[in-house]
């Protein structure tokens, strides 16, 4: 009797153990990463991050470059004044902008 209450059981645990294991053979139709990108596309033109780009004074940042990850806490470490208030340091790339609470840039610093 307990066999038979204990047999799903092992199956269902057989089961979500293989899983990750078949996922992670890939088949054979699965192709290299080379031959899924295009040759003709490069990166930068697909994706705003991989684009050099530079704002000044008065230019409204993109909200992507808005993102925590991009805040600068520490701007004594950047040789940068201190935020006014209601502002904060974005770096973006080798540039260091002044952000005001809707995106408009109010200074644009060079840091170290």
């Amino acid at each position: 009797m307990k066999t038979k209450k204990a047999m799903p059981v092992l199956l269902l645990a057989a089961s979500v153990l293989a899983a990750p294991f078949a996922m992670a053979q890939g088949g054979a139709r699965s192709s290299p990463m080379t031959e899924s990108m295009p040759a003709s596309a490069p990166m930068a033109q697909s994706s705003p991050y991989m684009q050099v780009q530079q704002w000044k004074k008065g230019d409204r940042l993109p909200t992507e470059f808005r993102d925590r990850q991009y805040v600068i806490d520490d701007y004594k470490q950047y040789n940068l004044p201190a935020p006014r208030k209601g502002t904060r340091w974005v770096g973006v790339g080798a540039e260091y902008y002044l952000v005001a609470p809707n995106g408009v840039i109010q200074q644009v610093g060079s840091g170290s």
